[in-house]
């Protein structure tokens, strides 16, 4: 929780941010020099990776980065978007295999990142946000398929056809946006106190979409209405206080940790965060919705909070 608790400081210039992030996509993205792309963290840099550890410092950044990526020399990455607020960077970017059989096959996955900005061309935080069942399914299925380490790269390959709608336009005012995320979050809170989850699928236009990273793709108003009754009956406890809103136009991107209360008498904390990814559609309405998060994350803290003493309403004692 450590990069979720920061407090943003005084804005940098939007030119500089941008200038540092285009050299951090460059070193990363486009060269893979990974070392290079290391040393634009600071001394003291957190960097939190959802599924294969939290690392703390520049050395252990580099140290995990370059292991890791050498499994990986046959990737692309496609920077589907990204926006500035502040000092902090929110990103969706597209992992990448060529089809080594040559015949189209698409092999790829999202992630999510939000980075924060430090100053003389440095980064301090970074989370990265993915389901690393899709992750290893799609390596293993293009291992399978013949990939290997001299699987030559096609970095003209870009995010998978239908997997989200564009935002609506015109943006709205900031204002309104910013309000309307203020309701959603408080809506989110009268669901646990209450149970009401209608009143909180009601904020989602008819022909809402709603991609969850682990249970699926919801097409419609009602078919959301369902899905967060169904889920949220084993957990009619757990909070949602948002860490941070980054607004662009009509998307919204959102640090959410979603939190177990500690059963009576014990210590600790039961969350796992979450990059919840909005669209606003006007008059108060959400046209979709996008969780990225890791399951096993949450799964190790919902095990964690049932060994210690938290009961789901409902299952065999």
């Amino acid at each position: 929780m450590a990069g979720s608790e920061k407090s943003e400081a005084a804005a940098f210039p939007r030119e500089e941010i941008e200038a540092a992030f285009a050299e951090f996509r460059r070193r990363g993205e486009d060269d893979h020099d990974w070392e290079a792309w290391a040393d634009m963290f600071t001394d003291d840099a957190l960097y939190e990776e959802h599924y294969l550890g939290t690392f703390h410092g520049r050395a252990q950044i580099k140290d995990f980065i370059t292991s890791t990526m050498k499994d990986y020399a046959s990737s692309t990455f496609w920077l589907e978007w990204y926006f500035i607020d502040g000092n902090r960077v929110s990103m969706y970017l597209w992992n990448n295999w060529a089809d080594p059989a040559g015949k189209g096959r698409r092999f790829g996955f999202p992630n999510t990142t939000f980075l924060e900005y430090a100053g003389n061309g440095k980064f301090k935080w970074e989370a990265d946000y993915y389901n690393p069942d899709d992750a290893e399914r799609v390596f293993k299925s293009w291992l399978d398929a013949g990939g290997r380490r001299s699987t030559p790269p096609d970095p003209s390959l870009r995010g998978m056809d239908d997997w989200s709608p564009a935002p609506p336009t015109p943006a709205y005012p900031r204002e309104e946006v910013a309000r309307e995320f203020l309701n959603y979050r408080e809506r989110a809170s009268l669901a646990v106190a209450t149970g009401d989850w209608d009143q909180w699928a009601d904020q989602f236009t008819e022909d809402a979409h709603y991609r969850e990273h682990h249970y699926g793709y919801f097409r419609s108003q009602a078919e959301i209405r369902q899905w967060i009754h169904d889920v949220m009956q084993p957990f009619p406890s757990m909070e949602f206080p948002p860490t941070f809103a980054l607004i662009d136009g009509n998307r919204v991107s959102a640090l959410i940790p979603n939190i177990l209360p500690p059963p009576p008498g014990v210590d600790g904390y039961f969350g796992f965060d979450v990059n919840t990814i909005l669209h606003y559609a006007g008059n108060g309405k959400w046209s979709y919705e996008e969780d990225v998060y890791s399951p096993r994350e949450a799964q190790a803290v919902i095990g964690n909070w049932i060994k210690a003493g938290g009961v789901i309403p409902g299952a065999p004692s």
